[in-house]
C-alpha cells in the first residue's frame, strides 16, 4: 500500500557521459628496431587520445515515486532506464538536476547506497561459485555488517521467499541460471532497505518462477514497507503488478501513469496478431484502418512471419488487415484479435512502422 508520501524526488535530471576514446583495434605496432617501435607507439598514443562525441543519456527527467509503490521503468535499449536506476541507487551522479532518495540528497551517493538494494542479474553479480546458495546469501549479509545470527535468520527467510530453501545446500555451480538469479534476488531481501531496485529480475526464468518472483515484488516487498522500482522488457508480465510506470525514450521521460492510464492512450484501437507462412511483404501501403505494423521473421526452415497490427476498432478492420497481409501471397497459420495491453503501448513508442491514418 502506498503512503502518498514521495520517497524519491527527481527534478531536471540529466546525465552526459564523456565520449569514449578510440581503441587500438585494427592498429599494428611494428617492433623491428627501437626507433621504429617508438614511432609507431607515438602514433598509437595519438590515436587513442582522440575522444569520441559525448553521449547524452538523460535529459530533464523529473519524477516522484511514493513510498510503498511498485513502480516500473519501461523503454527500449538505450532509452536511459539503467542510467536512471543507477542514479537512484547512488552508483552514478547526475550531470545536472536535483533530487533525493529516502531522504538523502543525490549528491551523497554513499549514504544513498545504505538505503537502497540494487539487484541486477548481469554477470551474476559477484556470486561465489564454490559456496552454497545459503552461504552466498549469508556471506553477503555479513559483508554488509549484519550480525551473524541475524544474517543466518534472514538468509533462511530470503531463500524461502524465492523458493530456493530446499536447494540451499547446493553450490552455485550446481544451480541452473534461473536459480542463480533467485539467489541474487534473495541477497537483496536481507537488508530490508526502504528502496529496492530490480533490473530485469525475470530474464531467463521459466513462467512458473517468473510468476513467483512477480508475486514477491507485488506482495512481499510492499508488505514490508519497501518501495520497488522494476525495469523489465516483459511489459505484459509487469502490467498486473505495477502501481504506476514511466515510459522513457532517448533519455526523455515521455509518460507517467497507471497501467490503465497508459493503455487508455490506445482507446478505440484493437490488436491483431498473425502468424503467416511464405509469401512476400505486402506490395502496397496498409489500409487506413491499420495504424501500426510490426513484422518479425521467425528463424527456421518453415518461413514463418509474426505480425502485430494495431487497427481501428471497427467491424471491418480485421478483414481489411487480413486482406492486406495476404496480398503478399502468404498463408495464414494463426490469427487472434484482442484489446491493447501495456506492451502494445511500449511497442507503439519504440518500434513498428507507422502507417498513415
Amino acid at each position: 500500500m502506498t503512503s502518498q508520501v514521495p520517497i524519491i524526488r527527481l527534478s531536471g535530471i540529466g546525465k552526459t557521459f564523456p565520449g569514449a576514446e578510440l581503441s587500438l583495434r585494427g592498429t599494428k605496432l611494428v617492433t623491428q628496431g627501437p626507433a621504429l617501435w617508438m614511432r609507431n607507439l607515438a602514433r598509437a598514443v595519438r590515436l587513442t587520445a582522440a575522444p569520441g562525441e559525448p553521449v547524452r543519456a538523460l535529459e530533464g527527467v523529473s519524477l516522484s515515486i511514493d513510498a510503498g509503490e511498485v513502480f516500473g521503468l519501461l523503454g527500449p535499449n538505450g532509452s536511459g532506464k539503467t542510467t536512471l536506476i543507477k542514479i537512484v541507487a547512488g552508483l552514478l551522479r547526475p550531470s545536472e538536476g536535483t533530487g533525493e532518495v529516502a531522504g538523502v540528497d543525490l549528491q551523497s551517493p554513499q549514504a544513498i547506497r545504505r538505503r537502497v538494494s540494487y539487484v541486477s542479474t548481469t554477470g551474476w553479480m559477484g556470486l561465489e561459485w564454490a559456496l552454497t546458495a545459503e552461504e552466498n546469501v549469508r556471506f553477503f549479509g555479513l559483508l554488509c555488517g549484519m550480525p551473524t545470527a541475524l544474517a543466518r535468520q534472514r538468509a533462511e527467510e530470503a531463500l524461502r521467499d524465492v523458493e530456493l530453501f530446499e536447494h540451499r545446500r547446493k553450490a552455485v555451480s550446481e544451480l541452473s541460471n534461473g536459480m542463480r538469479q533467485r539467489v541474487i534476488l534473495a541477497r537483496a531481501l536481507l537488508l530490508r532497505t526502504p528502496v529496492v531496485l530490480l533490473d530485469e529480475p525475470t530474464v531467463g526464468l521459466d513462467p512458473e518462477h517468473r510468476d513467483q518472483v512477480l508475486r514477491l515484488v507485488r506482495q512481499t516487498l510492499p508488505d514490508r514497507g519497501q518501495t520497488v522500482i522494476v525495469v523489465d522488457h516483459q511489459a505484459d508480465a509487469l502490467e498486473g503488478i505495477l502501481d504506476r510506470a514511466a515510459i522513457l525514450e532517448g533519455g526523455h521521460l515521455l509518460r507517467v501513469g497507471t497501467p490503465m492510464e497508459l493503455v487508455a492512450d490506445l482507446a478505440g484501437l484493437r490488436v491483431v496478431e498473425l502468424i503467416t507462412q511464405g509469401g512476400q511483404e505486402p506490395p502496397k501501403v496498409p489500409p487506413s484502418l491499420v495504424r501500426r505494423v510490426e513484422r518479425t521473421q521467425r528463424p527456421g526452415p518453415l518461413g514463418l512471419t509474426q505480425w502485430r497490427l494495431t487497427v481501428v476498432e471497427r467491424p471491418d478492420a480485421l478483414q481489411a488487415a487480413l486482406n492486406w497481409v495476404l496480398s503478399g501471397g502468404s498463408d495464414v497459420i494463426q490469427v487472434a484479435e484482442r484489446a491493447p495491453r501495456l506492451a502494445d503501448v511500449l511497442a507503439g513508442r519504440i518500434s513498428g512502422r507507422e502507417a498513415s491514418a
